[in-house]
C-alpha cells in the first residue's frame, strides 16, 4: 500500500460521510457526491484485498456501496409524486448504512494489518475513532431527515470536522504500517 492508496480510500471516506446538498426546487444534488467516494474507495481497496480478510470485505463493499450510492442518487433525483420525503429519508438512509458499514471494516483491517505486523500502537485510537465517526453519521441521519435548520448544519460541521480527523489520524499512522 502506498500514499495514492491511501488518499484514494480517505477521500472517497470523506466524500460518502459528509452532505452538501444543493436543492433545485424538488431535486436535491449531493456535491460531496456517494458515487464518486466509492469509485476512489475501490481504487485504493483493490490493492489491498489481498491482505487480509478485512480488506477483502471492505473492497466488497465499496462494490455494493457503490450500487447503493446509484440507488440512492436516483431516489433523492426523481420527481416522487407521492411522498418525496419518504424517499429522500430512505436515499440518504442508504448512505448511512454503507458509509457506516465500509469505515468499520477498513477501521478493522487496518487494526488486522497492525496485528501482523506487531505495531498495534500505531492503531490504538482507531475504534474510538470510528466510534465517533459513525456516531456523528448516525445522528447527521435524524438532523437532516427532518430538515435543513441551523442544528442540521452544526451536525454537518462537526461530521465534517470529524471526518477530516478520522482520515488525517489515518493517513498519519498509516504511514508507519505502509510506506513502501
Amino acid at each position: 500500500m502506498n500514499k495514492k492508496n491511501t488518499l484514494l480510500i480517505l477521500v472517497g471516506i470523506f466524500m460518502i460521510c459528509t452532505r452538501f446538498w444543493i436543492s433545485f426546487g424538488i431535486v436535491h444534488i449531493d456535491i460531496s457526491n456517494d458515487i464518486i467516494g466509492y469509485i476512489l474507495i475501490f481504487l485504493g481497496m483493490r490493492e489491498l484485498a489481498g491482505l487480509n480478510s478485512r480488506f477483502k470485505k471492505g473492497l466488497i463493499i465499496s462494490i455494493i456501496g457503490f450500487a447503493g450510492a446509484v440507488l440512492s442518487q436516483y431516489l433523492i433525483a426523481r420527481d416522487w409524486p407521492a411522498s418525496p420525503e419518504t424517499m429522500y429519508s430512505i436515499a440518504i438512509g442508504i448512505s448511512v448504512v454503507f458509509a457506516i458499514y465500509f469505515t468499520y471494516y477498513y477501521t478493522e483491517a487496518l487494526i488486522m494489518e497492525a496485528k501482523v505486523q506487531e505495531k498495534t500502537a500505531v492503531t490504538r485510537n482507531y475504534q474510538v475513532t470510528w466510534l465517533l465517526l459513525s456516531a456523528g453519521i448516525f445522528i447527521h441521519y435524524f438532523a437532516f431527515k427532518s430538515s435543513t435548520t441551523m442544528l442540521s448544519i452544526l451536525v454537518e460541521a462537526f461530521i465534517a470536522m470529524i471526518s477530516l480527523y478520522y482520515c488525517f489520524s489515518v493517513f498519519s499512522s498509516s504511514r508507519q504500517l505502509y510506506e513502501d
